[in-house]
């Protein structure tokens, strides 16, 4: 469920993510998975439209009006699309990783030098890099999601799941309500791409939380127990957020999950 962090791609698209070439033609498929999602973000209510087709995911928001966010599984590739500007950033998992260890070496520096300043220029030091979009300087080095089972069922779209609380440290962030495809019912593959797509924003989460909040861009924690359920609930503490699944349904429908053609690459800063 990466919905919640869409809002600002583009920001997120000229700071940290690497733009490559378009993707090759999609072959035409008959059928695909579609979720629609409930969401609640600062108290602000939007719905989330998720299709799923041949390994790849579609995602659409209603507070992304004529955009849309395009995973590909096999390659881990994001494309984000701005329709209204024919526009496309793509997200090449290669670069994000040296991202993140570049991001991490100079974590690692700051943090130790850190530990040897007076407090008042720990304090300036945390200041700064608040002003930057790091609230919480000891999350720059990487952070672990500790899980455990509440022992409580829930339900969405009439969808039985269990639910799950997310700690960081020794701090509550979250529950997730999960289930596995056996409840769920949807196409194995379609159910194997969501867990690709899951995982991948769980490992953002985890090892690159500090960057991208600095670049305005905020995933919530998943709370992925195992490689063999997905969330079909998630509530998140810090940030008022929550979403829910509403209609599981096949689309029995020729359709192409593609990138468009002609649609022009954005240039990084700087670039």
């Amino acid at each position: 469920m990466i919905f919640s962090s869409v809002r600002k791609f583009r920001g997120v698209a000229l700071a940290i993510l690497a733009l490559g070439g378009m993707a090759g033609t999609i072959t035409p498929v008959l059928a695909a998975t579609r979720l629609i999602i409930d969401t609640v973000d600062q108290g602000i209510p939007g719905k989330a439209q998720i299709v799923v087709s041949e390994g790849r995911v579609r995602l659409t928001h209603s507070e992304m009006p004529r955009q849309e966010v395009l995973f590909i599984a096999d390659s881990q590739e994001v494309f984000f699309i701005r329709h209204a500007r024919k526009e496309v950033a793509i997200v090449d998992p290669t670069v994000i990783r040296q991202s993140i260890d570049q991001f991490s070496g100079i974590a690692q520096s700051l943090m130790a030098q850190r530990e040897n300043l007076s407090e008042e220029k720990r304090e300036q030091l945390d200041e700064m890099l608040k002003s930057l979009g790091i609230p919480d300087p000891d999350q720059m080095t990487g952070r672990s999601l500790k899980l455990k089972s509440l022992g409580q069922h829930g339900e969405a779209a009439k969808i039985r799941c269990d639910w799950w609380q997310i700690r960081s440290e020794q701090q509550t962030i979250g529950r997730s309500c999960v289930t596995d495809n056996q409840t769920l019912r949807i196409s194995p593959a379609d159910f194997a791409t969501l867990v690709q797509l899951a995982g991948y924003v769980q490992e953002l989460q985890l090892s690159a939380s500090a960057l991208l909040s600095s670049m305005g861009f905020a995933l919530p924690p998943l709370g992925l127990a195992d490689k063999e359920s997905l969330p079909i609930k998630l509530e998140q503490v810090s940030r008022k957020f929550s979403a829910a699944l509403t209609i599981v349904d096949r689309l029995d429908v020729s359709l192409r999950l593609m990138v468009p053609q002609g649609y022009r690459i954005i240039s990084t800063p700087g670039g």
